[in-house]
């Protein structure tokens, strides 16, 4: 357990689909704490039961059963006054859902470190506007915080980079610049990032707030949905429960095949159930123009700055959607470099 001393504040990356917390230990590492189940990311998912709102895995269990009950992805939503969700004739916003994340993350943190946490940095994308900011401000404070900062997600990532290389920036020599690709579960951020041993600022920042492994997720469920349609002549999409099941089996193959050739899910609705192959090829063809999307983006980026690959000293890739190998392939390609993926 790290000294009392270390744990005043804590860094918390609050997520489209999995948020989670992190600490720096005594030496100076960035170390991700478990939520009060043990799990080092948590679902940002929020299932209300009466006056309960549950968090997390269980949330995303229920979400099959009671789908009205529960409430994902709620930073996509975030600084959006004409959104929320009614449960129970209790009305939510985003920052009302996201404030219930951050405080499940916080209850995992006090438990390990054995003391009331009170200040926080919450990452935000670079494209958040000031509006998004403050509502994401406002979730920390409601969620029992004192003192919230905001700070941008690319920024993040270079010091982390720079930490997890056991070094501090007094020790870097010359000036660093980064491209940091953060596709996450549903947005894009692209940024450069440049660092010395007196700062660390974006040089240039891109992306898209509604573009992330959600669209992927998307792309399959209605590949699948139109073939069962076709087959039987039933479409789950007219029923809740029947989608919320099919997109848990969706992000199970996604998952699966980053890491293997082909995957199977199942589609059950209106009594019917079917098992349906999908390869890696035939998910990349589903899904081609996403790539495409991030490519014309980061390419974009670079040519509106007037910069070239030769100007880039690491390109540091994060984000939960970066790990498939489709993204990983077009950024090999474009960039002919090596990339960083330890984030």
């Amino acid at each position: 357990m790290p000294p009392r001393s270390t744990t005043h504040a804590v860094g918390i990356d609050l997520g489209t689909t999995y948020s989670c917390l992190s600490i720096l230990t005594p030496h100076g590492q960035p170390q991700t704490l478990p939520n009060t189940e043990g799990e080092l990311s948590t679902p940002s998912v929020v299932f209300f039961e009466g006056d309960d709102a549950i968090v997390g895995t269980e949330a995303l269990r229920n979400s099959v059963t009671c789908p009205e009950r529960v409430v994902m992805h709620a930073k996509r939503h975030m600084g959006d006054p004409q959104k929320n969700w009614v449960i129970d004739g209790r009305v939510y916003t985003p920052v009302d859902v996201s404030a219930f994340i951050v405080r499940k993350l916080l209850d995992g943190a006090e438990q390990q470190l054995g003391v009331p946490i009170k200040r926080a940095v919450i990452t935000v994308p670079a494209q958040f506007s000031e509006i998004q900011r403050q509502c994401t401000v406002d979730a920390g404070k409601l969620a029992g915080l004192e003192q919230v900062d905001v700070i941008n997600e690319p920024v993040a990532a270079a010091l982390c980079h720079v930490l997890s290389d056991g070094m501090w920036f007094a020790e870097i020599a010359n000036d660093q610049t980064v491209l940091v690709f953060d596709l996450g579960g549903g947005t894009f951020d692209l940024s450069l990032v440049k660092y010395n041993q007196n700062e660390v600022r974006v040089q240039a920042s891109g992306g898209d707030l509604h573009l992330g492994g959600l669209d992927w997720n998307k792309a399959l469920e209605t590949f699948v949905c139109d073939q069962f349609s076709r087959e039987t002549g039933q479409d789950p999409r007219l029923d809740r429960e029947s989608m919320q099941s099919l997109s848990i089996e969706v992000e199970q193959v996604k998952r699966a095949l980053s890491v293997r050739d082909k995957a199977s899910l199942m589609v059950q609705h209106a009594g019917r159930r079917k098992t349906y192959a999908v390869d890696r090829e035939r998910f990349e063809t589903l899904t081609k123009k996403h790539v495409t999307a991030t490519e014309n983006i980061t390419k974009g980026m670079l040519k509106a700055n007037r910069l070239g690959w030769q100007n880039v000293d690491a390109v540091l890739v994060t984000g939960g959607a970066s790990r498939m190998p489709m993204v990983k392939s077009m950024l090999d390609r474009i960039s002919g470099t090596t990339l960083n993926t330890m984030l």
